[in-house]
């Protein structure tokens, strides 16, 4: 079994102080989760800092790092939140497990757009298209994983974790949409179509390890964030935004990400069970 890794420098503000975790359970910060729990001593149990129940009084509450700890200390895991489910950040020689932002992005009606094209044509606006989305994503502090022919899936903390990771992935994906209406006005006016995206966006823990010679990235995060992509076509958006990554962006600097976003609720993604949901259209 791998040994657990430390947090990163940037993640230790949010763990260095009781007023800082009781922050994290106010906000449900997905961030900590797998990091932080915490024990109410009024019934006797303890819980993940994303778990939606009802807050506790502060007075009662009690910090562990580990499920071990909340039980060697008399508390017993809750039953809407599943302590024990919380992937732990943890590092080897063939493994390691962190919280990452995890970005997809896909052209929509893509095989019709193709159609009417010639074969050079395709592969020209393609080169053009990953060259732009490209820029943007280095931008923010990104990294593109994987091309997926007319997509790729791009990953805000691939090497280290920080503490910015799903801001910079909100605000690249409202980049990504506001630079395809820029990129569409230049189309419009040399006659041609204009190219819809659909982007999703999840925040949460994620495996990294070897596959043959690349290296593979896995874990609910990533099925979330593909499910957030394919919801854009449903709901006729641009971005989906998953709240869990909303999140684990501190408030201040969530409010100006919020305004650009409209909630959606609680949705339902296939396979992957209900989401409460933020989504953002073409400007």
């Amino acid at each position: 079994m791998p040994a657990q890794r430390r947090p990163k420098q940037e993640f230790a503000d949010l763990l260095d102080s009781d007023e800082a975790r009781w922050n994290a359970v106010l906000h449900r910060d997905a961030r900590l989760d797998g990091l932080l729990y915490y024990g109410v001593a009024t019934t006797g149990i303890y819980c993940r800092p994303v778990c939606r129940a009802r807050r506790p009084k502060v007075e009662n509450v009690a910090f562990f790092r580990s499920p071990d700890d909340a039980e060697k200390a008399g508390y017993r895991a809750c039953k809407l939140c599943k302590p024990s489910r919380a992937a732990r950040p943890v590092h080897g020689a063939n493994l390691s497990i962190r919280p990452v932002a995890v970005l997809f992005l896909d052209i929509k009606g893509y095989s019709r757009l193709a159609a009417g094209m010639r074969p050079d044509e395709t592969f020209a606006l393609l080169d053009d298209f990953h060259r732009r989305t490209a820029a943007i994503v280095g931008t923010h502090g990104g990294v593109v994983h994987k091309h997926l022919g007319d997509g790729f899936m791009a990953l805000f903390g691939a090497q280290a974790m920080k503490s910015s990771d799903a801001r910079r992935g909100v605000a690249c994906g409202l980049a990504l949409v506001d630079a395809m209406a820029e990129w569409n006005a230049e189309r419009r006016a040399e006659d041609q179509p204009p190219i819809a995206i659909g982007v999703g966006v999840h925040y949460g823990m994620t495996a990294f390890g070897p596959a043959g010679r690349d290296q593979a990235v896995i874990g609910d995060t990533v099925n979330v964030a593909s499910r957030l992509e394919r919801l854009t076509r449903r709901l006729d958006v641009a971005l989906a935004v998953s709240d869990d990554t909303l999140s684990a962006v501190s408030a201040r600097k969530a409010e100006p990400l919020r305004r650009r976003l409209q909630s959606r609720g609680i949705v339902r993604l296939p396979g992957c069970g209900p989401r409460r949901v933020w989504t953002a259209s073409s400007r």
